[in-house]
């Protein structure tokens, strides 16, 4: 009994070890496609392959749309699944864990971005704590400036991007882009990028 027990604990630990030894490319093609859902695993599969052979990463998707991916790294991909969406993707270690840090952008005059957390086998984990949303009011400059221009910043509409090159998120607030263009030139100017850096528990504001 003890000696099953224990060839049961080694094929878990294997089987850890073997997740976490899946370079980004492995991940992104074994996807469920809930995660891509305008991808098939062809799609996914001919996207990796043309960006590693330095070809355009250009497929059509389910839609009949045309699907791009941007990079593709051992623990960052950028893909575009339409003209009107964006998915990047960032691998990074949790308290001797890995989590997927996903978030899907939607573009039109200004895009809008949502985030979630996922563990290797693209499972959802609860992104409570590991991400706290900025307030409007973070992104002006100055108290004054959020109070001179409440009224014109009431919608919450934020792009949010992940670092290819380290474990860093920038927040933006792209309101701006469905004001007016006196508006948008008065309150552009006033407006500051929030920079959150991946701590080995959370995202926390540089």
């Amino acid at each position: 009994m003890k000696k099953i027990l224990f060839i049961l604990v080694v094929m878990v630990c294997c089987m850890g070890q073997s997740l976490y030894a899946q370079g980004m490319r492995q991940l992104f093609v074994d996807a469920p496609d809930e995660v891509f859902p305008l991808l098939t695993r062809n799609n996914r599969a001919d996207c990796a392959d043309y960006l590693e052979a330095g070809m355009e990463a250009k497929v059509t998707n389910r839609l009949g749309g045309v699907c791009r991916m941007k990079a593709l790294t051992d623990d960052f991909l950028h893909i575009e699944p339409s003209y009107a969406s964006s998915v990047q993707v960032k691998r990074l270690v949790a308290d001797g864990d890995t989590l997927l840090c996903v978030v899907n952008s939607v573009k039109a005059e200004a895009a809008g971005s949502r985030i979630s957390f996922r563990n290797l086998r693209w499972e959802s984990v609860e992104a409570k704590g590991l991400f706290e949303a900025p307030a409007i009011g973070d992104f002006f400059v100055s108290a004054d400036s959020a109070m001179l221009y409440a009224d014109k910043c009431d919608i919450y509409l934020v792009s949010l991007t992940l670092s290819p090159d380290d474990d860093t998120l920038t927040a933006e607030y792209t309101m701006p882009g469905y004001m007016s263009e006196d508006d948008a030139v008065a309150v552009r100017p006033l407006l500051q990028r929030i920079v959150y850096r991946w701590d080995g528990k959370r995202f926390v504001k540089e």
